[in-house]
C-alpha cells in the first residue's frame, strides 16, 4: 500500500513538473522593443538557446533545449526579428521554419536593373554587383526561355519582401514569376497581334521611360511602331541614357556626346529596336504597347514643363513643334 502511495506521489510530482514546464513553454513573453538577431551558420543549438535567453527573447535556455530534445528539428541560420508576445515554442518555430526578418523593396514602374541593384544593396538583400552579374547572365536569361541580353523588362514593378543576403537568383525568380502572373491576360493577345514577347516588352519599356501621361502611352507606342514600319531610326532619348548606364558613363545628365555612343541600345546610332528592354514597364505601358493608338504620327517632342508631348505626322510639323518648345 505504501509502495503504491509512493508511486502515486511520484507520478503526481512528474505530472506537476511536466505541467509546469509546459506552462512555461507556452507562457508568452513581451518582446519590446523588437529584437533583431543573427544566427550564424553552424551555431550549436545550446549556443542559440543561450543567445536567445541573453537577449531577452525567451525566459530560459533550458525550455528551448527541452523543445529541441523532442523536436530535433534543423534550425535555420539567418537574421530574425522577434517582436510582440511570443512564447518559447513560437521562437523555436521561427528558427525551425526559417521565418527570417524581411526587408521591403519597391520596384517602381520604369526602374531598370541598375536602379534595382542599388535598392537591393541599400536594403541589405544582396550586393548590387552580384545581382547585375546574374541579371545579365546569358545562362540565366536563357533558363527562362527569353531571347534578350538580360532580365531587364521582366522584373515586374511591385513591392517585394526578401530576407538579408537572399541569393540574386531567388530575387530574379520571384520578380519574373510575378511578371508572368501579372501579365497572364495580356500575353494571351500576343499571338493574335503577331507580336513576340520580347518585342512587346521592349516597346513597352521605351513607352514607360518616355511618358508618365496616361493618354500619351498608346500614342508613343504608335510612333515607335510607325517608325519601325517605315525603316526610320527610333531616336528614343531613354535608349541613349541606357547605353550610357551600360558603359558606366551615366552621371544623371544626358550629354550630347552620348548620342554618338556605338552601343546596340542607342537608337540614334542604330536602326530598329534595341536588343532588349531598357526598363521594367508597368501594366499601363504594356497595354499601350499591345494596343497602340491608330494614328499616323511619326514624331514627338517633350513640352518644356514636362507635362506631355507634341506629336507630328510630318517632319515639317515636327520642326514647328520644336520651335514651339524652344528647341529650334
Amino acid at each position: 500500500m505504501r509502495k503504491a502511495f509512493g508511486f502515486l506521489i511520484l507520478i503526481l510530482l512528474m505530472l506537476g513538473i511536466v505541467g509546469a514546464v509546459t506552462y512555461l513553454i507556452y507562457l508568452p513573453k513581451e518582446i519590446k522593443p523588437p529584437k533583431t538577431l543573427e544566427i550564424r551558420y553552424g551555431t550549436p543549438v545550446p549556443k542559440i538557446a543561450e543567445i536567445l535567453e541573453r537577449e531577452g527573447v525567451i525566459y530560459s535556455k533550458y525550455l528551448f533545449l527541452i523543445i529541441h530534445s523532442i523536436e530535433r528539428a534543423k534550425l535555420e541560420a539567418g537574421e530574425y526579428e522577434f517582436k510582440g508576445r511570443l512564447n518559447t515554442l513560437d521562437v523555436y518555430n521561427y528558427l525551425k521554419e526559417g521565418k527570417y526578418k524581411l526587408y521591403r523593396i519597391t520596384v517602381k514602374e520604369g526602374d531598370d536593373i541598375y536602379t534595382i541593384a542599388r535598392e537591393l544593396e541599400k536594403n541589405r538583400i544582396c550586393k548590387a554587383k552580384d545581382f547585375l552579374r546574374y541579371a545579365t547572365s546569358e545562362e540565366v536569361v536563357h533558363s527562362y526561355g527569353l531571347s534578350v541580353p538580360s532580365m531587364e523588362g521582366f522584373l515586374f514593378p511591385d513591392t517585394y519582401f526578401f530576407s538579408k543576403e537572399t541569393h540574386p537568383l531567388k530575387v530574379i525568380d520571384v520578380m519574373y514569376k510575378n511578371f508572368l502572373k501579372k501579365t497572364e491576360n495580356l500575353r494571351k493577345e500576343l499571338k493574335k497581334k503577331n507580336l513576340e514577347l520580347e518585342t512587346w516588352v521592349t516597346v513597352a519599356s521605351m513607352v514607360e521611360k518616355e511618358t508618365k501621361v496616361p493618354h500619351e502611352r498608346p500614342l508613343i507606342a504608335a510612333v515607335i511602331y510607325n517608325r519601325l514600319n517605315r525603316g526610320m531610326k527610333l531616336q528614343i532619348d531613354p535608349t541613349v541614357i541606357y547605353a550610357a548606364k551600360r558603359r558606366g558613363l551615366w552621371k544623371g545628365k544626358l550629354l550630347k556626346k552620348f548620342y554618338n555612343l556605338d552601343d546596340p541600345y542607342n537608337t540614334y546610332f542604330y536602326y530598329g529596336l534595341p536588343p532588349g528592354p531598357i526598363s521594367n514597364p508597368g501594366l499601363p505601358s504594356l497595354e499601350a504597347a499591345l494596343r497602340p493608338a491608330k494614328v499616323d504620327y511619326l514624331y514627338f517632342v517633350a513640352k518644356p514643363d514636362m507635362s506631355g508631348h507634341l506629336f507630328a505626322r510630318t517632319y515639317l510639323e515636327h520642326l514647328m513643334n520644336l520651335r514651339k518648345v524652344g528647341r529650334r
